[in-house]
């Protein structure tokens, strides 16, 4: 039901259009399974593992890398590292780059899977009106989050958790592999961004509306305008997957970023020019200082190397993973704290959305941020608008009841945990918005409605 009661969505509160789009019609489905597993050039530790993916609608590729010495009875796990490739690039970029020499000897599975050419990692918004783009429309991040990482958990002897499990990437994939963890924090231990593209509403509404263009031109290629909806009318789309604008949700990833300025650098010849590489890159590290800056105000540590001079090529990216890799260690070893030891903040547009265990359900007309602050056993904080419903975390003694108190808390005073040890109940945030948001950040988290709610278990009262 629609916040307010109504149980509609008035007409006038629908979003606006995305006018070159054809929106998704139905939630993309996962369904995985392998059709060919083949050694890369006689090479026992490269795969090249073909898939039917239901989230893409068709056949899918992923590169693996084994461990030397790879034990595949289950006596050792090993962590796993997704390397993803860029805009433009190709699954086997990895590997035709060097990458097993880089890895060497480390106890890790390397799984560098398709992303497509201009895939940026997500679920699409829709299809194209000209027809270019495939209908129903690609799920990227259904594929490799829903369908592959299960896959890769279910077929090769990994630890299994986030703290076994890093991403990295260049470019487009190092907005894949920041983009994954700041909506998925619990998903991933440890992140790196080489030459990232991890500020994509940097200098909204013009970028968004260039973007498209920008990014096939060089191929000659039509833009994709539907990866996240149209740049001026859906912003709200583009920064539920910005991982600048989701800076707080990295409570516990061990984050690593590098960028050049797209000066020529260490790796570039002065008699060859390369003008598009050079001016990629500026605009990459422009975004980098975005979200170097939005992670410090955000409170989360993260490790940079801005270089200085140096442009969009691949012996940087080369460098960079090999500075990520001792890093990803430490956190594979000695993962950071991370929730229900701690409590953790996230904002999230999704509806619903899940993190960490606990499941929030936005009942509003209109698309927006719903923001958590402070979620732990003891309560929350969050901002948005119409009613929110809560799935706590397994945190709770079954049976006991515990009392919900705070401001704009709604629905009976008393809870009684289920069988789980789970909470259920409202958070009344007053009236949905009636237009979707368009001002973000500190402004508008400031405009929204707050609840503060506290959980405590009722004195006396046993489980029964």
């Amino acid at each position: 039901m629609a916040a307010g009661g109504t149980g509609v969505v008035r007409a006038s509160t629908l979003a606006p259009a995305s006018p070159l789009c054809v929106p998704r019609a139905q939630p993309p489905t996962a369904n995985l399974s392998m059709l060919s597993d083949t050694v890369v050039n006689g090479d026992p530790r490269i795969h090249d593992v073909t898939f039917r993916s239901a989230a893409l609608n068709g056949t899918v590729h992923s590169d693996v890398l084994l461990p030397a010495g790879y034990d595949a009875t289950g006596a050792t796990r090993y962590p796993v590292l997704f390397l993803l490739h860029g805009h433009g690039g190709h699954y086997t970029d990895w590997v035709n780059h060097g990458v097993e020499g880089i890895v060497g000897d480390r106890p890790v599975i390397v799984v560098m899977p398709d992303g497509g050419y201009d895939g940026f990692y997500s679920d699409w918004y829709g299809t194209d009106l000209d027809g270019h783009t495939p209908n129903p429309p690609p799920a990227w991040e259904t594929f490799h989050l829903d369908e592959l990482l299960p896959w890769v958990d279910q077929h090769y002897p990994t630890v299994g958790t986030r703290a076994g499990r890093g991403v990295a990437g260049l470019s487009m994939g190092g907005f894949g592999s920041t983009s994954y963890p700041a909506r998925h924090p619990d998903l991933f231990v440890a992140a790196g961004a080489f030459s990232g593209a991890v500020d994509t509403d940097l200098y909204y509404p013009v970028a968004n509306v260039a973007e498209p263009v920008a990014s096939n031109l060089p191929d000659q290629k039509p833009p994709d305008n539907c990866i996240w909806g149209d740049g001026l009318t859906q912003d709200v789309i583009w920064r539920d997957h910005d991982p600048t604008e989701l800076a707080r949700n990295f409570r516990g990833v061990s984050l690593y970023q590098a960028s050049g300025n797209g000066l020529p650098g260490r790796y570039d010849n002065p008699a060859s020019p390369n003008p598009g590489a050079d001016l990629t890159e500026l605009g990459i590290w422009q975004m980098n200082q975005q979200f170097d800056q939005a992670l410090t105000a955000a409170g989360i540590a993260h490790r940079t190397d801005f270089y200085g001079n140096g442009t969009h090529n691949w012996p940087y990216w080369l460098d960079d993973l090999r500075a990520f890799l001792p890093q990803m260690e430490a956190a594979f070893a000695a993962p950071a704290p991370a929730p229900p030891a701690v409590t953790f903040s996230f904002e999230s547009a999704r509806a619903p959305f899940s993190v960490w265990e606990w499941t929030f359900t936005p009942h509003r007309d209109v698309t927006e941020m719903t923001y958590l602050t402070d979620v732990g056993a003891g309560g929350l904080t969050a901002a948005g608008s119409g009613v929110l419903h809560v799935d706590t975390g397994s945190l709770y003694t079954p049976g006991a009841v515990y009392q919900v108190t705070g401001t704009n808390t709604a629905g009976p005073p008393f809870v009684t945990a289920d069988a789980g040890g789970r909470l259920h109940f409202d958070i009344d945030l007053g009236p949905s918005h009636e237009t979707q948001q368009y001002v973000f950040g500190s402004e508008a988290e400031a405009s929204f409605t707050h609840a503060v709610v506290r959980i405590r278990q009722k004195p006396g009262h046993a489980p029964t």
